[in-house]
């Protein structure tokens, strides 16, 4: 009886077809799923085991030319893993149509320190490039694997059990190179670290004690979360730190300790810069700005145009090149030291304060004669750079750190010709410096390179220095990518490369941008955004205002969450309003955590009150903005204006009212007799949805006096009476339905939750979905994921509408 396995595979025609029979296999009898990673054609993981898999079509694996040829783009797999930082493979499977074997990936690694080899060469070709290399693996006698033939007799189950024996339970450990180091230290910092006093001193001192002293660098017997170091001990996430450091190498040689105290340096450098908000740019984005240069500029400009880099620190963007007329100046003269070994072709490496020193004269003592003279004779100059993106107001851990940073001499200077918010943003004063350098040398040569968020092309508190910066140089070309790539950066915010000329830009609202990733340690197009800002237009923000824009304010309890009342607050109401809507900025950036509704003004501000004339507008809004989801492409998009004459408009205001009472950032809330600098106030919530009539029968039926007279007392709400005359939606009725439904349903267990949580208020008639959730998260989880399995149906449906309703350009 032959091999079922074997009648298959002998069918097969092609690389893929076999690939797809071997995962089956492997699948079946590990119970886990057959992955891509790093290239390679498969990677499967489980306990223990870690394997790289390779598949090719019709080659002689017992010869050992032809296996080495293959073991070779194995190696460049397991470069592409210790290059990354993670752990690699202790098992590699290679498959064919006529063998396939198993060896342990040990044998391999020595291989990975190959200092000659071109890493980044094309991996299935390699073996062509390094032919000694092919011979040195096919002659290696510990790369001597069992060769299966995979015929008649063949069983597959004795390859899982070579694989079983293969694998050992330790884990194959990452070596720390000069490459990789900036990658784990960011993710040391992000994931272990847990002590927000440390300075970037300690922080790098902790990192690179744990790689090579762990004598004096280790967890404290008794408290797993307490680092003990030479110097302080420093809080730390304990389980964390043992599974980060399982990972990696701990041996190394006194050449390779030297290299780690010398980059230790400019690692303490970098933490300190991204703690004012700058970011050091990772190699690959900075290879691929020079490329995008070469292709603006023409492949000399390296040779042809004077370059500085005014905001250096330790040479990120140029310290892979060689500039013939390169000028560097960075803050602190730290930098410069730290970064000594790396563009000494440079004219002049100084110190210089870019946003407080003056350009002013010939003989000042910090900046360079041969610069002031270039400038003077008008030499077509690059400025390459990537400036710090902090403000002053910057919150976040660090944000004590960035407290003064944006208080700068060009700040000042910005802020007397009025430019706004925008002002307090670093790398605004950077490009207004440039455009001042500028008009000081009446210089009509210049390209900037500028790594930079895209905010300065949108916002609404750019507009202004927007307005001088494109009427001062003209775009040329840009690309975008997730902010994730940068250390500490998180990944739904977008980070942009553009680059500028001297002249003025044609269209001023839309900027192509190229979409690019990092795939596997190559930059590649993934599509393309345009950019665009509402200069000269109203944007969605100021439309949902503009009904109230001009009616008196007044104090009120500043509410802070729904049934949290604070004492101090900026918000204000006007008079009749129904509700309040904090609706931060203009943009995608703040939907998740700064837009909310609410019955009383919001502590937080950022908005503006509900009434009558302005609730359709606020609450089509609103589910505008709740309904998208920020990422690194979309960010910064600004919210326009819709549509109200489009065919769907109506259609999609109705289903806005039932989105926007039951969204969890719907903040709406009935409280009573709270109190607010010194006196009583209650709080009426004009969202409920039912009839004060039907609230009085369930109160007369369980006997609970009080919501019976509250509701007396009281008049249908404005929602309530607002839904008696739409035309819901099959999907916005089914919501409706089902919070009807559960306010009933649960409606006997107020008194019993009101006596365990009486700050919920739950016994006020009109509580809002936000109180009576908090009832049905105890005693109807079941019934609560039915509806909000409801209302995710009715959120679907109304997604493509923002932008067939206009309020996002697609």
């Amino acid at each position: 009886m032959t091999s079922k396995f074997y009648d298959r595979i002998r069918t097969r025609k092609t690389e893929g077809e076999i690939q797809e029979d071997f995962n089956k296999e492997l699948e079946k009898h590990f119970g886990v799923q057959v992955y891509r990673d790093n290239n390679c054609d498969g990677l499967l993981i489980k306990d223990n085991l870690k394997m790289l898999i390779e598949y090719k079509y019709d080659e002689l694996m017992k010869n050992s030319i032809a296996r080495a040829k293959v073991l070779i783009q194995v190696i460049f797999y397991l470069k592409e893993f210790e290059k990354k930082g993670e752990i690699l493979p202790n098992v590699i499977f290679i498959g064919d149509i006529n063998e396939v074997f198993v060896l342990q990936a040990d044998c391999l690694l020595k291989y990975l320190k190959k200092e000659e080899i071109d890493w980044n060469y094309t991996h299935s070709n390699a073996w062509q490039k390094y032919p000694y290399f092919v011979k040195e693996i096919s002659e290696d006698i510990e790369i001597n694997p069992y060769i299966f033939d995979i015929n008649d007799c063949f069983d597959f189950k004795d390859v899982v059990k070579e694989i079983e024996k293969q694998c050992k339970a330790t884990q194959y450990l990452v070596n720390i190179t000069e490459q990789n180091i900036d990658r784990i230290f960011a993710d040391f910092e992000k994931n272990i670290i847990n002590d927000s006093q440390a300075t970037s001193y300690e922080r790098v001192s902790a990192f690179i004690g744990c790689i090579i002293n762990r004598n004096e660098f280790y967890q404290h017997p008794n408290n797993n979360n307490l680092l003990i170091t030479p110097s302080k001990n420093i809080s730390i996430k304990g389980n964390a730190f043992k599974a980060f450091f399982s990972h990696f190498q701990n041996i190394y040689s006194p050449q390779e300790k030297e290299i780690f105290t010398a980059i230790a340096d400019r690692l303490i450098l970098d933490t300190k810069r991204r703690m004012s908000g700058e970011y050091f740019t990772p190699t690959i984005f900075a290879k691929y700005a020079n490329t995008m240069l070469d292709t603006a500029l023409g492949k000399n400009w390296k040779e042809d145009y004077l370059v500085w880099d005014c905001c250096w620190g330790t040479g990120n963007l140029t310290r892979d090149y060689k500039y013939s007329d390169l000028y560097v100046s960075t803050l602190l003269q730290e930098e410069l030291d730290c970064g000594a070994l790396y563009n000494q072709e440079a004219v002049a490496k100084f110190q210089f304060d870019f946003l407080n020193d003056e350009i002013n004269n010939l003989f000042s003592c910090k900046f360079p004669k041969s610069l002031f003279k270039s400038l003077q004779n008008k030499k077509p100059i690059v400025f390459f750079i990537n400036p710090p993106y902090g403000t002053s107001c910057n919150g976040g851990a660090n944000s004590e750190h960035k407290k003064d940073c944006a208080n700068t001499k060009t700040n000042k200077e910005m802020k007397a010709e009025n430019y706004g918010e925008c002002t307090q943003n670093m790398y605004s004063q950077f490009l207004y410096k440039i455009i001042k350098i500028k008009e000081q040398f009446n210089l009509n040569s210049i390209y900037i390179g500028l790594f930079s968020p895209t905010l300065f092309l949108t916002g609404n508190s750019w507009s202004k220095f927007r307005k001088k910066f494109l009427s001062t140089f003209q775009f040329v070309k840009a690309i975008q990518f997730r902010g994730g790539h940068f250390p500490n950066v998180t990944d739904d915010w977008g980070i942009g490369f553009t680059i500028w000329k001297s002249g003025e830009t044609s269209n001023k609202n839309y900027f192509k941008y190229t979409l690019v990733d990092n795939i596997n340690e190559t930059i590649t197009e993934i599509g393309e955004k345009t950019v665009y800002n509402l200069d000269g237009k109203q944007g969605a923000n100021a439309w949902a205002r503009e009904p109230i824009k001009h009616l008196k304010t007044f104090d009120s309890p500043q509410i802070s969450s729904a049934v949290k009342i604070k004492q101090m607050g900026r918000g204000k109401l006007i008079k009749n309003a129904i509700g309040y809507f904090a609706s931060n900025s203009n943009n995608i950036d703040m939907n998740a955590t700064y837009v909310s509704i609410f019955s009383g003004t919001s502590s937080r501000a950022n908005g503006y009150s509900i009434n009558e004339g302005n609730y359709s507008r606020c609450i089509t809004l609103f589910a505008a903005r709740k309904l998208i989801t920020k990422n690194w492409i979309n960010s910064k998009d600004e919210y326009m204006i819709p549509n109200i004459n489009h065919h769907n408009w109506v259609g999609f205001l109705d289903d806005c009212v039932i989105f926007s009472l039951f969204n969890n950032a719907s903040q709406q809330s009935s409280l009573r007799n709270i109190e607010y600098k010194d006196k009583k106030y209650d709080i009426e919530n004009q969202f409920f949805f039912m009839s004060k009539e039907k609230i009085q029968e369930l109160a007369n039926k369980n006997n609970f006096t009080y919501t019976y007279n509250d509701a007396k007392v009281s008049e249908n709400r404005f929602v309530y009476k607002k839904l008696q005359n739409l035309k819901l939606s099959q999907e916005a009725q089914s919501v409706l339905n089902k919070a009807v439904e559960l306010t009933e349903k649960s409606f006997e267990y107020r008194d019993m939750f009101n006596q365990e949580h009486p700050e919920y208020q739950i016994m006020n008639w009109d509580c809002g979905w936000y109180q009576i959730k908090q009832l049905l998260s105890i005693y109807f989880k079941d019934d609560l994921k039915e509806f909000n399995a409801l209302y995710k149906i009715l959120s679907d449906k109304m997604r493509p509408m923002v932008y067939e309703l206009g309020f996002l350009k697609d």
